[in-house]
């Protein structure tokens, strides 16, 4: 009883209790501070279901399996690098949408909120080894910063090869000469202005483009042809241009004879418009191209005699003719005339010296102008117009603009002469990745790209267009600071800019200029950069991808 007693008083007192062991379990009651009340709950709830919402809207990249293949590994090389025509497609899907370019790598979730799409291409920088690649990584932080998807390698190599090249390299002359000698020493003061007197056909380029000319060879056929003046003047830059342009209709003598004739000044005024009844009789209207009907003739009395003594009085001896492939309106006249300046060949799209662009195409190119649209045929006043503005437009510019042989000429010419070093098999295969500024142009979207005066070689066979602006710049510096003024403007869809880095160690420099550029870029932007001159030999690329975020500080407002 003593042994039970003394038990009972044991456990009787407070300080005789045995120690409880608690189990520790990961719901253990928290504090006063951290635990939520039922609104607070319901609160935070909605946020995150509402964030869950808003996030959804918003555009992103994702890898598939090829995508992933194309992704750097620790030894800065991938398994199987993308074609330039692989990113060309993101890209352009960017801009167009579903339906004519679909990415084979990658998705791109809500394209249609996408606001702009911008692209930086730095050459010179090199990522070849591993070490490269962890001093790249590090270098560059702001790509982690902001979350850019891993490292892709692309098979694209630097635009540009050059030993001696610094900030104030200047452009090349944009001076080319006649057929007979490719580069003429032009003064620096009509580098700019181009006169057009350079533009005038050559007699050897009217035999070759078969306009009428009073030779033995053709004095058969020349019957009814007369000279536009008894006496010519020699032509200045003061001499006045007058653009022509003719409707034909097929008789019955089996070929086309004049039916229409229209005649425009450098102000675009028409000076002379007329219709003209042929000497046979019209088998053919041909009405889709001409615009000519039966009714349109019903009462003319005009004879192609009327229309030849007209434009006879018309022009003076120094007059310059203009028209797209005139030789096919002169042999209609009748005329001949000495001083002619022809847009099928001061233009030229593809580099091919006997090839002939459209006046439609060129139109819409140079001009954004829509002409001979529907089936009503042509209107020999709107494509005298058309012409004239195309011959004007590159009087402004300079004598290679618009014209893809010439800048091939040059180019060939400086790279004989040993002016400059350039890797020719570079150009080539950079210029199918600049493929894509061609496929831009013909969207409807609008566009810049700012790029140094010597990294264009690459850019020879692309021209501004009223939608697709590109200029050269002196500096790194104007180049990044033209293309953060465009991104600003946000109508500008499209933006790129192509720089150059002269010492591939300074990545703290391209950190900087990659951190203004995603700055200036709006919300919901593409946004792609290129390092060219990585992997084996240099020979491709690396291209970080994102798309920029806007912040959700507006929600948070909310709640």
């Amino acid at each position: 009883m003593t042994a039970k007693r003394k038990l009972t008083d044991k456990s009787s007192s407070p300080s005789a209790q045995p120690a409880i062991k608690h189990k520790r379990t990961c719901q253990q009651p928290k504090s006063t501070n951290d635990t939520l009340t039922e609104e607070e709950y319901l609160k935070l709830k909605t946020y995150l279901k509402e964030k869950k919402k808003i996030l959804k809207t918003f555009p992103r990249i994702l890898l598939n399996a090829r995508g992933h293949l194309s992704q750097l590994n620790e030894s800065g090389f991938s398994e199987c690098p993308l074609l330039p025509t692989d990113l060309n497609e993101l890209i352009l899907y960017s801009i167009y949408g579903p339906g004519k370019y679909v990415p084979k790598w990658s998705s791109l979730e809500m394209q249609c909120n996408l606001n702009q799409t911008c692209i930086l291409i730095i050459d010179g920088c090199e990522v070849k080894t591993k070490e490269d690649l962890s001093n790249f990584n590090s270098s560059l932080p702001m790509f982690s910063k902001y979350k850019f998807l891993p490292p892709i390698e692309v098979e694209l190599p630097p635009s540009w090869c050059s030993d001696n090249d610094t900030d104030t390299t200047t452009s090349i002359t944009d001076d080319i000469a006649s057929e007979s000698t490719l580069i003429e020493k032009e003064n620096v003061e009509k580098k700019e202005i181009c006169s057009r007197t350079r533009l005038l056909m050559s007699l050897n380029q009217m035999m070759i483009h078969n306009y009428p000319l009073p030779t033995n060879k053709r004095q058969f056929t020349m019957d009814g042809f007369r000279f536009t003046k008894s006496h010519y003047l020699p032509v200045t830059d003061d001499s006045p241009m007058f653009a022509i342009d003719c409707e034909m209709c097929y008789t019955s003598i089996g070929r086309n004879e004049l039916t229409r004739v229209s005649i425009v000044n450098e102000q675009l005024d028409v000076i002379y418009e007329s219709f003209v009844k042929p000497s046979n009789k019209i088998t053919n209207y041909l009405t889709v191209y001409s615009g000519i009907t039966a009714s349109k003739l019903k009462n003319v009395k005009t004879t192609l005699a009327d229309v030849q003594e007209d434009i006879i009085k018309l022009l003076t001896p120094d007059s310059i003719l203009i028209g797209q492939s005139l030789n096919c309106d002169l042999d209609a006249l009748k005329l001949f005339h000495p001083y002619i300046i022809d847009t099928s060949v001061i233009f030229n799209l593809n580099g091919n010296k006997g090839s002939k662009s459209k006046l439609k195409l060129l139109a819409k190119h140079f001009l954004d102008m829509n002409i001979q649209c529907g089936n009503l045929g042509h209107d020999s006043i709107e494509d005298s117009r058309a012409t004239m503005l195309l011959v004007q437009l590159k009087l402004c510019k300079s004598l290679t603009y618009g014209d893809a042989y010439l800048i091939g000429q040059k180019r060939l010419a400086e790279f004989v002469n040993k002016k400059t070093k350039i890797n020719v098999k570079h150009i080539e295969t950079f210029k199918k990745f600049l493929a894509l500024l061609q496929s831009v142009s013909e969207s409807s979207a609008k566009g810049k790209v700012h790029l140094k005066k010597n990294l264009m070689a690459a850019y020879d066979n692309i021209f501004s267009t009223s939608k697709l602006s590109i200029e050269e710049h002196s500096t790194n510096k104007l180049v990044l600071e033209s293309v953060c003024k465009s991104m600003e403007d946000t109508t500008n869809r499209f933006c790129m800019a192509h720089m150059q880095l002269k010492n591939k160690n300074n990545l703290d420099l391209v950190n900087r200029w990659c951190e203004k550029y995603w700055a200036a870029m709006s919300s919901f932007a593409l946004c792609a950069v290129l390092f060219t001159g990585c992997g084996v030999e240099g020979k491709n690329s690396v291209c970080l991808l994102n798309v920029k975020q806007p912040p959700l500080n507006n929600l948070l407002d909310k709640f």
